[in-house]
């Protein structure tokens, strides 16, 4: 029989939260989000979050800074973190043509179940397609004419998007997307998987 119960989407929330005292008194429990960018809370969610971490790269914020990236010690970080279910968000480049993003992919040094690649909704969906087969879990990354989360552009591009995935995709993260996490289906309906596992934004 199929499984097609939905839940509510997962929220990963975003840190730091100031002072840590309001970390402590609100995140356990809870899903957090720490980025390479400002990973001052990254001990204090091991603490009080223990597997329930994602770790995001850090390249929106350094693109937003004009920063260059270190992937290399990006790895070096993440190595000891990805323990149990964490997982990471694979480099990426801001802006970059699909060739270079694929490349970056095949440096991950940490296989398909601790990283989720980016597709950035301005590259061609064929792309995400091809992320989909091979990685149990997806990013989308909200650039171009889509770059505002939520605005009439972005909706117009998921409208396209969505059906095209059909009812089996792997798990969508919608970067930046709390505030449409229940607009879009990022619930996951594939068959004989328990829905709980397969649920984000």
């Amino acid at each position: 029989m199929t499984d097609v119960a939905e839940i509510a989407p997962r929220i990963y929330h975003g840190t730091p939260q100031t002072p840590n005292a309001a970390f402590i008194g609100v995140m356990p429990g809870r899903y957090a989000c720490i980025s390479y960018a400002r990973p001052d809370q990254v001990d204090l969610a091991e603490t009080h979050c223990g597997e329930r971490i994602m770790f995001d790269n850090g390249a929106f914020s350094a693109w937003t800074k004009g920063k260059p990236t270190n992937w290399p010690a990006f790895y070096k970080w993440l190595e000891p973190r990805l323990v149990g279910k964490r997982w990471a968000v694979i480099p990426d480049i801001i802006d970059a043509p699909s060739q270079m993003q694929d490349g970056l992919l095949n440096e991950w040094p940490f296989g398909v179940e601790l990283g989720a690649p980016v597709w950035h909704t301005d590259e061609p969906v064929n792309r995400l397609l091809r992320l989909c087969e091979k990685w149990p879990r997806v990013c989308f990354g909200s650039t171009g004419a889509h770059w505002k989360v939520g605005g009439d552009d972005w909706r117009a591009r998921m409208d396209e998007v969505w059906p095209q995935l059909g009812n089996s995709h792997p798990k969508i993260h919608m970067l930046r997307g709390v505030a449409v996490a229940r607009d879009y289906p990022f619930r996951q309906r594939r068959q004989q998987q328990p829905s709980a596992e397969r649920m984000e934004a």
